[in-house]
């Protein structure tokens, strides 16, 4: 019995200390700067060797309509997808001025695409459910692409 009790004291402090130490690098990542404006991050990403359909930059217009976000959202947004309706390859990287706002339009988004690739595209569909929406400091992005580990690694080269 005693033991035990060791045993699930050690487990429970063992625990505490590691989300008190990851509690503090997300307070670090909350100043977190990119170092490049973030068009520049999604060229790097579009030239990374990545293979893409054929992709669109999108207008301020069309990205404000499809993410529901406006000009005091955001500072700086950088969103490219594929120009097919066949594919659902998307990269998204938004600095955001109200950050709660900008995520929840991200996932939005997100879920939007899934309900459309569905019952449509079963390969694009679960490329959708591959990816996750993530944050640094006030960067919102998220990637769907034939290679998501590699063009995060790109997005997170940036930052200092």
């Amino acid at each position: 019995m005693y033991r035990t009790k060791k045993s699930v004291t050690g487990v429970f402090l063992t625990a505490l200390m590691f989300f008190s130490l990851t509690g503090c690098k997300k307070e670090e990542n909350n100043n977190a700067q990119a170092s490049k404006p973030v068009n520049n991050i999604t060229a790097e990403i579009m030239n990374s060797g990545i293979d893409f359909p054929e992709m669109v930059e999108v207008s301020e217009d069309n990205f404000q309509f499809r993410y529901s976000l406006e000009d005091g959202d955001y500072s700086e947004y950088s969103v490219w997808w594929a120009g097919s309706g066949g594919d659902s390859d998307e990269i998204c990287i938004i600095k955001a001025k109200d950050k709660e706002k900008v995520v929840k339009a991200v996932e939005e988004r997100l879920d939007s695409q899934k309900k459309v690739f569905k019952d449509y595209v079963e390969e694009q569909y679960d490329k959708l459910c591959d990816t996750n929406i993530k944050t640094k400091g006030d960067y919102v992005y998220w990637v769907c692409t034939n290679d998501n580990k590699k063009a995060e690694d790109i997005i997170l080269s940036y930052f200092e």
